[in-house]
């Protein structure tokens, strides 16, 4: 590894680490008082012209062979985004449970200032849209966003605390995907949920189980048309094969219809059926499905994949 060519940003003060980081010839810079980060990333780069950024807090417990290891392990692929995790030594909790649901960010320590990336990709993050006291934060969720692959590097530092609640407020990016999704599921939501009902009014001589399942199926094909269309390009902005995408949306979506149909006659037989029951028991339904199914979605119907199912 050449150490000459990888600039770390240091925040905070280590002078053992600061030392040890200069003896193996790695170029430090820190921030100028009062500079907030994205500058600090800006200035960065002005300065140096190394293609490769670690970026590190002092204060963070992190050690001179932690950063010696992202270092190395981003020189190898450096168009990844490389996260130095310190182990957790507390049960993980449910801020960091819902962040992971939101996100669909697989990284151990989401919270960490231990990073390495390409030059390129520091240039991107100075130009994300991010309010200052939310840059750090917002970070990995621009790598996601940018599908940038993330890599967790474990490190030697530790941290006895998990991350409550603050994680899920620092920053409004975490959930711009899901309100979106939420909107466009809405969208295909009143178009499923009309068509229901009329269908089932619609074929009203038939039996119960078959008249559900009839007005099921007819309402779920236009929802998933409007779902699809507006998923792949308004919501996750997939630049996966749209071949691929089509055969894995259709796999999804008959699991959706199969398990709504199946829930809303099954348990709508034990409320006496009735067709405002059904519906009402029907919004009930495909409420959980929709949770279900967005990391669903997000991390496998419309991610860029080598084969179709994969």
């Amino acid at each position: 590894m050449d150490t000459s060519r990888i600039t770390v940003l240091l925040t905070g003060s280590d002078k053992t680490l600061s030392q040890q980081l200069s003896q193996a010839g790695f170029r430090i810079l820190e921030p100028q008082p009062d500079m907030t980060m994205r500058a600090f990333f800006q200035f960065a780069l002005k300065e140096s012209d190394a293609p490769l950024f670690v970026r590190l807090d002092a204060g963070e417990g992190f050690v001179f062979e932690d950063v010696e290891k992202v270092a190395q392990a981003a020189t190898g692929e450096p168009e990844k985004v490389y996260v130095g995790s310190r182990e957790q030594t507390v049960k993980k909790s449910l801020a960091q449970n819902i962040y992971g649901f939101l996100s669909g960010i697989e990284a151990r320590d989401v919270c960490s200032s231990l990073f390495a990336m390409s030059r390129e990709n520091l240039e991107l993050m100075t130009r994300m849209k991010s309010k200052d006291r939310a840059f750090c934060s917002n970070i990995l969720l621009e790598a996601r966003e940018k599908n940038l692959a993330i890599v967790d590097i474990p490190t030697q530092a530790k941290i006895d605390t998990a991350p409550g609640f603050e994680l899920l407020t620092s920053s409004l990016k975490l959930y711009l995907v899901f309100i979106k999704f939420s909107i466009a599921a809405f969208i295909a939501y009143l178009v499923d949920i009309g068509t229901f009902y009329l269908f089932q009014k619609l074929f009203s001589f038939l039996d119960d189980e078959f008249k559900i399942l009839t007005a099921t199926v007819i309402s779920r094909i236009l929802c998933s048309i409007a779902t699809y269309l507006l998923n792949k390009g308004a919501v996750f902005n997939s630049q996966a094969r749209s071949r691929g995408t089509v055969i894995r949306f259709i796999i999804l979506a008959a699991a959706q219809l199969i398990v709504s149909w199946l829930l809303v006659w099954g348990i709508g037989s034990m409320l006496g059926g009735g067709d405002e029951v059904n519906t009402l028991l029907k919004v009930v339904v495909d409420l959980i499905i929709f949770i279900a199914s967005f990391s669903i979605q997000r991390d496998w119907v419309f991610k860029e994949s080598k084969g179709l199912l994969k």
